[in-house]
């Protein structure tokens, strides 16, 4: 969806994904596909696909995450999608950061609780839930970290949620 959203929190500022960050998500994507429910190579035409998708949608709010201090380079993205704007409830997921542009630690973390804070204090939603690979150890710790419970798993896949009252912001 076409946005103007961005919001800050800590070292991280969450900007709309533009056309202009899609060969950069596109190419980060692939280098960490084990870390995805889907692991093919993502080429240039399905990226550019993908996006006009996007644009199209009502209820996905993809971001780019940056760092304060660097307003203009694309560290990664992330995103809340498939959001039920009616029952107040929405998917989170499609996180990646680029561990060379952002070697410090905590990065991801201030990009999910930034995306969750959003989504509660700008979206009003109830809940926010999303899947992990069972095999995705760091990002399960990390998601548990910000707030994130287990609440069931099917095949390889964790299914996680998190409210507003159990989110953590330290």
């Amino acid at each position: 969806m076409k946005h103007e959203f961005e919001f800050d929190f800590k070292r991280i500022r969450l900007k709309p994904l533009e056309k202009e960050d899609i060969e950069l998500l596109r190419l980060l994507r692939n280098q960490e596909k084990e870390y995805f429910a889907t692991h093919q190579e993502i080429k240039k035409e399905d990226q550019d696909i993908w996006f006009e998708s996007y644009l199209k949608k009502e209820n996905d709010i993809m971001f780019k995450i940056v760092k304060k201090d660097k307003p203009k380079e694309f560290i990664g993205a992330i995103a809340l999608y498939d959001i039920d704007w009616e029952n107040k409830i929405s998917e989170f997921g499609r996180v990646v950061v680029d561990k060379e542009k952002a070697p410090e630690k905590g990065i991801g973390t201030e990009a999910t609780k930034a995306v969750c804070l959003f989504g509660f204090e700008v979206l009003k939603l109830n809940k926010i839930k999303g899947e992990i690979l069972k095999s995705n150890g760091r990002i399960i710790k990390v998601d548990q970290r910000v707030g994130f419970s287990i609440v069931g798993e099917q095949d390889d896949m964790f299914n996680i949620e998190i409210t507003r009252n159990s989110l953590c912001l330290d």
